[in-house]
């Protein structure tokens, strides 16, 4: 068993080896280790109750340690919340202690996206508002997000965690969308499941994750389109303006389609004369002309020989 000890205050980080005691906020930290061994971490109720008959509990469950100060062993990932009582059960004070295997490969918690990221962040716009979310290990049930922080050059901006945990919601509110974006946004995010932290790291910029919403498709007369920026874009368009990429796929197939009997082209205009007589689906979706980094999402209108549909 490794004895390295810890006393948990909110202002004291010890350091030993190769395994370290981070604070992440007020009553939580994380052991930080690079193997999943045994190791022997001090507790302290509080200062201010020196000399008190404590009692602690772990997990909802009594310990055989009492006292103000006592010491713990924690066994790979089993970290745990430990709380100390007085003996009528009054709450004094908690430390949950999570378990960070810093030198494995991250993924237990979160899964990557097809692009390899385990972090996916898209703005609909240059209003300095953007969306970040990820996607849990559909094994872990018992999953919480325990901390996250999206700065730029050392200024926090603003985020609000979605409902379902599963993403953040973010505005800087000083971002200039006229100017030129020189440093990156930094997002950090640390989950759990159980007892294990993950943590997570993003940097990016505005311009490189602008996708713009859905156009809005209306048929002029046969076989003849027009479109409009989506009606969340930024304006005005000449300073930000789009490209579209317009696909005619066989009816009954989606956008995506890729195989024979597909007519594409990219441009700048909004309106298209589709060339084909059959039955056809058009589809349109548009992207920053000048970055060219992310596509929106395909809207289509399906064009059969006596009626059609169409999605706004």
């Amino acid at each position: 068993m490794n004895k390295i000890v810890y006393v948990i205050l909110q202002a004291v980080l010890q350091l030993a080896g190769s395994t370290s005691l981070r604070f992440i906020k007020p009553n939580v930290a994380a052991l930080e280790v690079s193997d999943l061994s045994s190791f022997d971490v001090s507790l302290q109720c509080g200062e201010q109750y020196k000399g008190e008959q404590i009692y602690w509990e772990r997990n909802g469950e009594s310990i055989s340690e009492i006292g103000n100060h006592i010491i713990v062993t924690i066994d790979g990932l089993h970290g745990g919340n430990f709380t100390c009582h007085r003996p009528n059960r009054d709450l004094l004070n908690y430390t949950l202690l999570l378990v960070h295997p810093v030198e494995f490969p991250k993924g237990g918690v979160l899964i990557q996206s097809i692009d390899k990221e385990f972090i996916s962040c898209t703005a609909r716009n240059y209003n300095g508002q953007f969306h970040c979310s990820w996607k849990w290990h559909q094994e872990r049930i018992q999953r919480a997000v325990v901390f996250f922080k999206a700065t730029r050059n050392s200024s926090l901006i603003n985020c609000t965690l979605d409902s379902d945990i599963s993403g953040l919601t973010c505005i800087e509110k000083d971002y200039c969308p006229y100017s030129e974006e020189s440093r990156s946004i930094n997002l950090t995010l640390l989950v759990r499941n159980l007892y294990r932290l993950e943590e997570h790291q993003r940097t990016f910029l505005i311009r490189d994750i602008v996708k713009p919403d859905k156009v809005s498709i209306t048929k002029i007369q046969d076989n003849v389109f027009e479109w409009h920026p989506p009606e969340t874009w930024s304006f005005p368009c000449s300073f930000f303006p789009l490209s579209y990429e317009v696909k005619v796929v066989p009816n009954n197939h989606s956008c995506d389609y890729t195989g024979s009997r597909v007519e594409e082209n990219e441009t700048n205009e909004t309106h298209y004369k589709v060339k084909v007589k059959r039955a056809y689906t058009f589809c349109v979706r548009a992207q920053d002309l000048l970055t060219k980094k992310v596509w929106g999402d395909w809207n289509h209108h399906q064009q059969r020989k006596h009626r059609h549909t169409s999605e706004k």
